[in-house]
C-alpha cells in the first residue's frame, strides 16, 4: 500500500502532518461543494471565517487538488479543530436577481450573472439555446434560475475542483477504469423506475400574429407547443414561458426527455483516487454479473480520509 499524502491549506498555512480526518462531497445535484476537515490543535493557533481553503490528496508525496472554497464554520475541541468549508457556489443560492435579456444565448446569461454580477470564476461556459427574450426573477434563487437554464439546454451546472463554474453539455475527456478485484471496494445499483417516454412543453407565443420572436407581449393568441418522444408510456407536460418560439419549445422538450428517461443509477466505492471528478466518466469492468459492467457518467464524488479507515472515494453514477 502506497503512503497517503495530503495538503490542507488554510489561508496561508499548509498542513501536511496533523490531519485527523477529512471528507469532501461534490455533486451535480447539490449546488455547494462541502469539505469537513479535522486537525489536531498542536499547530493550529488561530483561524477566521471566510478564509481560502484548498485540499489536495494523493500518494507518495504527489497530490491532486480535490476541493477549493472558504471556511464556513469553525468548531474547537480540547485537542482538535473541525472546519467546514464551502465552495463559492453558495453565493448563487443566496442571491436573487431581476433581469431581462433580449436575444441571449444561455451562455450569455450565465456569463453575465457569474462573471459581471457575482464575480465568480468560470472554467467553461457553452452557448446552448438562443432565446428571443429571457427573464430572471427574484422569486427563485439565482442558482435555481441557472439550474433551470441548464435543464433547458441539457447541460450540467457545477463548480470544478478549482471552484470555477462549468455550464456545458456532458462530454467527458477522461474515463477512469474501475475493476472488480482490483480497486472496487463496494458496489450498489438501483433498479431504474419507469421513465418518461414523451414530453410536451407549452410556451408563450407573441400576441401579434406575424411578429415572431420580435414580439415582447406576454399575451398569447397562438399556442407554442414543443414535443419530444412518444409511445404509450408516461407523458410529461410542463409550461415554460421562456419557450416563446416553436424551435425553442421543441429543443427544451428534447432536453427534458433526455433527462427524464429511464436510467440505471448507482454508487461504487473504490480505493482513494483524487483524480476522479465531476465531468469525467467511469468504466466498470470484470464485475461478477456482466450487466453491471459499462461506462457511466459521474454525478457525485466524495473523498474520505481518516486514520482508522484510510483513504477511499465514493462515486455516484448514472447511465448516459
Amino acid at each position: 500500500m502506497q503512503p497517503i499524502s495530503y495538503k490542507v491549506t488554510l489561508a496561508s498555512t499548509t498542513h501536511t502532518s496533523n490531519l485527523l480526518s477529512l471528507s469532501s462531497h461534490t455533486s451535480l445535484l447539490t449546488p455547494t461543494h462541502r469539505c469537513h476537515i479535522t486537525l489536531s490543535t498542536a499547530t493550529v493557533l488561530s483561524l477566521s471565517l471566510k478564509v481560502p481553503v484548498t485540499v489536495a490528496l494523493g500518494y507518495n508525496n504527489t497530490t491532486t487538488p480535490i476541493f477549493t472554497g472558504t471556511t464556513h464554520t469553525i468548531n474547537y475541541g480540547i485537542d482538535h479543530i473541525t472546519i467546514e468549508a464551502l465552495s463559492t457556489f453558495r453565493t448563487l443560492t443566496t442571491t436573487h436577481l431581476n433581469l431581462l435579456y433580449e436575444k441571449p444565448t444561455a451562455g450569455d446569461i450565465v456569463k453575465n450573472i457569474a462573471q459581471s454580477r457575482l464575480n465568480l470564476k468560470t472554467a467553461k461556459i457553452e452557448n446552448g439555446l438562443t432565446f428571443p427574450t429571457y427573464t430572471i426573477g427574484d422569486q427563485q434563487s439565482t442558482y435555481d434560475q441557472l439550474a433551470h437554464l441548464a435543464h433547458q439546454c441539457n447541460f450540467d451546472l457545477y463548480a470544478d475542483t478549482d471552484d470555477k463554474l462549468v455550464f456545458a453539455k456532458y462530454n467527458p475527456t477522461t474515463t477512469h477504469t474501475l475493476t472488480y478485484g482490483n480497486n472496487i471496494l463496494n458496489y450498489h445499483q438501483a433498479q431504474p423506475a419507469p421513465g418518461i417516454t414523451a414530453v410536451e412543453v407549452y410556451g408563450e407565443s407573441p400576441a401579434s400574429q406575424g411578429q415572431g420572436d420580435q414580439a415582447h407581449s406576454w399575451l398569447t393568441k397562438k399556442d407554442v407547443k414543443g414535443t419530444a418522444g412518444g409511445g404509450t408510456g408516461t407523458k410529461l407536460r410542463i409550461a415554460d414561458p421562456t419557450a416563446r418560439t416553436q424551435a425553442v419549445a421543441n429543443k427544451v422538450a428534447q432536453a427534458l426527455l433526455a433527462q427524464k428517461q429511464q436510467k440505471q443509477r448507482g454508487q461504487v466505492r473504490v480505493l482513494g483516487d483524487p483524480n476522479i471528478k465531476l465531468g469525467d466518466a467511469i468504466k466498470i469492468e470484470k464485475m461478477p454479473q456482466a450487466q453491471h459492467n459499462g461506462t457511466f457518467k459521474i454525478t457525485g464524488v466524495a473523498h474520505h480520509l481518516s486514520r482508522r479507515k484510510g483513504f477511499y472515494t465514493t462515486i455516484d453514477w448514472e447511465q448516459t
